[in-house]
């Protein structure tokens, strides 16, 4: 995986969840991707010029800010069903931003509605395949991983 497409996928979170969050974001050392079971895990499906998905798998506090910031309303006063509406909004902004630096401005796709993922289910879904890109970050001080999957190779 190339260094230059890591911080290019970080540069197109960071700069997504600024304008969709107010959230901070930065790259991280690298580290041991977030266990499944500590994290919340939202995920979308592409196709187009190629096909793939990206997920993005963050902890509670942090998905708790960014359902808050986009929400307007207090943490105290979100739910779960808030943290994961959020989260698949986050992960279809995301892919949306992603795809024409991956592919190229004339590139056309078809994004599928984002899913949220259970533990087990993120498990499955993100592990045993070749990733293509695995983007480690903190957002506000929280550990964030976003995993990109292309079916074809680069």
């Amino acid at each position: 995986m190339s260094d230059q497409r890591m911080q290019d996928l970080c540069d197109v979170v960071r700069d997504s969840l600024e304008k969709l969050a107010f959230l901070f974001a930065s790259a991280d050392s690298p580290r041991e991707p977030i266990p499944f079971q500590d994290a919340m895990t939202a995920i979308a499906s592409f196709s187009g010029a190629f096909s793939g998905y990206l997920a993005v798998s963050i902890t509670p506090p942090a998905l708790t800010e960014l359902a808050a910031n986009m929400l307007g309303i207090e943490s105290d006063e979100i739910e779960e069903e808030h943290q994961q509406d959020a989260l698949k909004e986050a992960v279809n902004i995301i892919c949306g931003n992603w795809l024409p630096v991956e592919g190229g401005d004339e590139a056309i796709f078809h994004i599928d509605a984002p899913q949220f993922l259970s533990p087990s289910e993120a498990e499955t879904a993100l592990t045993g395949r070749k990733l293509s890109i695995l983007a480690q970050m903190t957002v506000e001080d929280e550990p964030c991983d976003i995993y990109f999957y292309r079916d074809d190779p680069v």
